[in-house]
This record gives structure tokens, sequence and C-alpha cells, in this order.
């Protein structure tokens, strides 16, 4: 496959104009070492490499750098009308647009080279995780009603929406009930819906450990249906809708059947084209008003505005500002661990992340408009080419040894939903920074461990069976 797609690369890239090829050559050096690392784990492996958290997080960062490539691409070498409007303004040329994507490549590398260095042989064996007993599974449901009852409570008597829709009215006023409810309160509710999304990969695990069982084999299929319906005609954040749709995946991969190549494929290119749609269709009254903008576009759907596009538009726009002014808080250095910081009324100073100062600086601080500000940013205020090859490396070095920590303890319950919310969350060492694991580490995966009584855990009475033989493994 390497040795195909080096030779379809080249092939291309004789027939392209100098301008298509500086901006397709970050595509495709990135492309190229995320099948590499594909192949090499699958080669060790001697199974698909689909349940593993590097390459999670290194087909995260194929995405948020080439999905901007191909919007530039389709636009004619511009960001067109439907595009950021911070990149519609800076013009950016081709050899701009290439040379700046040298960064996404030496971090990508570092990533790649230090992850497959440390990461073990992975043997796992399908469905072999212990089912908790009935008094631990009574508690995961018990705090999963109970967490999502108090989102709807507060909802109800404040008006305050944890998936409000993304149209303008209806974002404004949440934003007004958001402002008028204690800081506290939206503290603990802002901590507490990522809590909820442990105890939902927990009562999924639950269901995939049990699915034989009649009532258990209808829950998935009304659950993933209901959560179609809610992301389609709420036109809200898509971010929990498709990290739930991912979470059955894995979760089918690890308990069920291992997935073909083609079917991953597949279900892949679905879920990030309903991701994109989403994203798109979330800001229209109807598809046919979205139909008829983007027909009369160079691009068409591909030059729309999205998450990716916005990422790279910071990053770019943090550049230009660094050129042109000295001034950058110092508190800037810190922001892999202001997350972590205890809260914000028991501190001598104001935890401002990042991505606050940035919107700050552009006049929209508590606008509803929000802008990530992701590891290239951090890096260009930080040590610059530098300082990514060594959070690439650092970032890799650590998956391996997590993923490594999971082998020994894959038979565990918890472990298993523990890997897998990791596996999902990732991305966001990417789209924010490398020290975005260390707050989810603290504030949910420690509180919902709490919740659990881990210390009770050890009461589970479900023997595991010895693997067989003919086990499968994945």
């Amino acid at each position: 496959m390497l040795s195909a797609t080096i030779i379809l690369f080249s092939f291309v890239l004789v027939f392209v104009t100098s301008d298509e090829r500086y901006v397709a050559l970050p595509g495709f050096a990135c492309l190229f070492m995320v099948l590499w690392l594909w192949m090499t784990l699958w080669d060790r492996d001697q199974r698909i490499p689909f349940f593993d958290i590097g390459i999670f997080c290194s087909f995260a960062t194929l995405i948020y750098t080439v999905y901007p490539l191909i919007n530039y691409w389709a636009g004619d070498m511009q960001f067109g009308e439907f595009s950021d409007s911070r990149l519609q303004s800076f013009k950016i040329t081709p050899v701009e647009l290439g040379l700046f994507h040298l960064r996404h490549i030496i971090y990508l590398l570092s990533f790649v080279v230090f992850y497959s260095c440390f990461r073990a042989k992975s043997v796992l064996i399908v469905g072999n995780v212990i089912s908790p007993n009935p008094a631990t599974r009574k508690r995961i449901i018990l705090c999963f009603l109970a967490i999502t009852a108090y989102l709807l409570f507060l909802q109800n008597i404040s008006g305050v929406n944890t998936n409000v829709s993304y149209e303008s009215n209806a974002m404004e006023q949440n934003l007004k009930n958001i402002a008028n409810l204690p800081l506290v309160i939206v503290q603990i509710t802002g901590k507490l819906v990522g809590i909820l999304f442990l105890f939902k990969l927990g009562f999924l695990l639950i269901i995939f450990s049990r699915i034989k069982e009649g009532k258990w084999f209808f829950i998935l299929p009304l659950w993933v249906l209901a959560e179609l319906i809610s992301a389609y005609f709420i036109k809200g954040a898509r971010t929990e809708s498709m990290l739930f749709f991912m979470s059955v995946l894995l979760l089918y991969h690890r308990m069920i059947k291992p997935f073909t190549m083609n079917k991953l494929v597949a279900l892949s290119s679905l879920l990030l084209t309903l991701f994109i749609f989403s994203g798109i269709y979330r800001s229209y009254d109807s598809f046919r008003t979205l139909q008829i903008d983007f027909s009369q576009t160079q691009g068409g759907i591909f030059s729309a505005n999205n998450e990716f596009q916005s990422l790279l538009a910071t990053a770019y726009d943090v550049m230009q500002r660094m050129r042109n002014s000295d001034y950058f808080p110092f508190y800037l250095s810190f922001n892999d661990v202001i997350g972590v910081l205890p809260p914000q009324q028991i501190l001598p100073f104001t935890k401002t992340t990042a991505s606050e100062w940035y919107l700050q600086e552009l006049g929209l601080s508590k606008t509803g408009c929000g802008f990530m500000w992701g590891v290239i940013s951090q890096s260009i205020v930080g040590f610059g080419l530098w300082e990514l090859f060594l959070r690439g490396a650092f970032l890799g070095y650590l998956l391996a040894r997590f993923h490594n920590w999971y082998l020994k303890h894959q038979v565990e319950f918890l472990a298993t939903v523990v890997y897998v919310y990791f596996c999902l969350k990732v991305y966001y060492t990417f789209r924010d920074t490398t020290g975005s694991l260390l707050s989810n580490l603290v504030w949910e995966i420690i509180p919902f461990l709490i919740l659990l009584r881990i210390s009770n855990y050890s009461s589970v009475n479900v023997d595991l069976r010895r693997p067989k033989a003919d086990d499968r493994e994945i």
C-alpha cells in the first residue's frame, strides 16, 4: 500500500502546477506518515490497529492538516466567500500556505516516530472485558440518569441549555441565561457535562457486554436513532453526537467483532461527511437555502467554513500578530496547565486560557463566539518549530506508554472505559493543546471514579472465562 501511495503521489505531483505542488506536498507528506504508522502497527500486531489511541491521534492531526488544504485547492487556490473571514482577509498565497504547514509536518513526524518506537505489540482478545456486577451496573446507570436529570432540571428552571441550537436568537438567549447563574453553578455544570460522557461510555460498554440478552439488544439501536434525530433537529454542537457514534464503533470492534478494512473506510468516511455537513447545515434554515448558496461557489460545499479552517485561521492570525507586535502575556506559556488550576474564586489572579485571551484581542469575548487555540498557535507564541518537535515526541511517548498500560489491564471494565474516553478526546491535543489530557484527567476522570466509589469495584462477581484457542484477537 505504501509503495502504491508513493507512486500515486509522485504521478500527481509531476502533472500539477508549482502553486498546486506547494499545497499538495504538506498534505501528501502527512498522509504518508499516517499510512506508514498504520501499516507498521498492522504488521507488528498482525491485525488492523483500529482500537489504538495513537492511530486516533495521528488521524485527527491529519484531518486538521489536510482539510483546510482541500478547501483552499477547491476554491481555486484561495479561501472563498464562505470560508473563514480571517483567512479571506489574509489572501494567503500557495507558497505561504505550504511553508506554514511545515509546522504540521514536523509535529506529526516526531509523534509518529516516537509512538511507533515505544508502543508495544498489541494483543487484544475480542470481548474479554469483565462485566461489572449488578450493583456497579446500577451505579453507572443511576449516575448517568441523575446527571441527565440535573441538566434537564437546570434547563427547566433557568433556561440554560448545554446543547443549545446555533440559531442566533437561541444562542443569544442561552448566553443571557448563563450570565444570570452563579459562577459556581456554571463551573459545576460544565464539569458534569464532561463526566456525563464517561457514564455514557460506561453505559454503552454494559450494553455491549450484555447485548446478546434480549432487553439490551434493543436499547442500542434506539439510542443511536435518538442521537441522530437530536443532532438533526437541534442543530447544536456536533461534538457529543459524533463522539457517541465513534464510541459505538470502537466498542463494537472491541467487544463484538473486529471491522474489516472496507467497513472501516466506509464508516469513517460516512462519519466525517456527517460531521462536516452537520456543521454547515446548522447555520441554515433549510437544506434548500444551503444548496442554493453553495451551488454558486467555485468549490461548492468544500469551500464552506469549518472548524478545521477556523483552527488554521487562528494559528495564522497569531503568527501575523507575533510579527507585528511584541506584546503577548506571559500566561500564554502556561496554557497547558491552566485548565487544571483551582477554581477562579480561590485564585489571586484571573485564570485566562489562551483561547479566551485571543477572543479578548478580537473583541469577541462572552459573545458566544469561540475559536479553539491549537498546538500550532501554542508553538508560535512559544519556541517555534523546536517546541512542535518536542511536543510531538512527548505526546507520542506518553500515548505509547498509556497504550501499553491498557494492554496489561484490558480485561478491566473501568480501564476500557477510560481508554476509549481518551481515544475519543485525544484530538484536543491538536485542537487545543497538549495539556488538555491532564485537564481531562483531573476534572473528569478522577471525579468519575470518585462518583463510582472505585474502592468498591473489587466486588465484581463475574468471572472472566479463560480465552480458548479459537478466540478472536484484534
